[in-house]
């Protein structure tokens, strides 16, 4: 396992997680579509909160068991506790830091979250 950085765009929000990155996944749902993310969920002990937790805000909408995190100054969403797993982390890969992702070999993988009930 290996760890990785992230952050937001502007640095007030900072976290790290322990994983080996290896799968990403790419949602066609409204919102992930809206986003542009790239995936990749740890679970709980695998994420760590650095700082700017009073800078997260949260977004919810239909069932209202994803957690859609966002940075209150610069809008960027880093990551979110997704409807399908809400008790783990989905990390928006393009928040790590220094992450080449033409240099990373993973796999992606598609997921048909707007057909998914």
């Amino acid at each position: 396992m290996k760890t990785y950085r992230g952050s937001c765009h502007c640095a007030a929000v900072r976290f790290e997680i322990s994983t080996d990155l290896n799968r990403v996944s790419e949602c066609n749902c409204s919102i992930c579509t809206k986003k542009g993310a790239l995936h990749h969920r740890v679970s709980a002990d695998q994420f760590t909160l650095l700082s700017g937790e009073e800078m997260l805000s949260l977004y919810q909408f239909g069932t209202k068991t994803a957690k859609h995190y966002f940075c209150k100054h610069c809008g960027i969403h880093p990551f979110s506790q997704p409807r399908i797993a809400p008790d783990m982390y989905s990390i928006n890969i393009h928040c790590l830091d220094d992450l080449d992702l033409s240099a990373t070999d993973f796999e992606t993988v598609p997921f048909d979250g707007r057909n998914w009930t």
